[in-house]
């Protein structure tokens, strides 16, 4: 079912949807936190953190339906490479889904302002700031794990032999 769209194999296309995807409910997640424009950021937010999610885990299961066609084992530069990626991968993919729980009960817990001082409303300080800063810490983790995972996908691929880009040391 992951394997491939026609002929061709569904992971390098559907990751790319992952790389923009998880970018874009990160930027929506800062937007959100801030007040002003929390409101305009609601729904996007709320569609894109569950669709990044999703097509997190058809990348995820496609990446391992690829391994399998193409016979991929460790032991070797290019191996050991696309099992780091894949760990990388299953990691990526259980931040996602934490990602999209919170940004879920963000948008239907954490209300917006109308602009005005009167028409404010009132919500215990754990919802109106420890929410949004909760989301945008998860955030930048989805961030930063979908460059580790596309950095080490992209060795495997183009220079099995480069230095990783950043090391977290995990």
């Amino acid at each position: 079912m992951f394997d491939n769209l026609g002929n061709l194999p569904l992971h390098p296309l559907v990751v790319h949807a992952a790389v923009v995807g998880i970018p874009l409910a990160v930027l929506l997640a800062f937007l959100f936190a801030f007040p002003r424009t929390r409101n305009w950021a609601r729904w996007p937010l709320a569609i894109t953190v569950v669709g990044a999610a999703g097509v997190t885990y058809v990348a995820k299961q496609s990446g391992l339906a690829f391994e399998v066609a193409l016979g991929i084992r460790p032991g070797n530069p290019v191996g050991d490479l696309i099992l780091q990626h894949s760990l990388l991968a299953e990691q990526l993919f259980w931040i996602m889904i934490v990602f999209a729980v919170i940004g879920l009960v963000n948008v239907f817990v954490v209300k917006g302002t109308s602009g005005s001082a009167e028409g404010a409303v009132k919500q215990p300080a754990i919802v109106r700031i420890v929410l949004p800063i909760l989301l945008v810490a998860v955030a930048v983790v989805a961030l930063i794990w979908i460059v580790r995972v596309g950095d080490l996908g992209a060795r495997a691929v183009w220079n099995p032999t480069a230095p990783p880009l950043f090391s977290l040391g995990f």
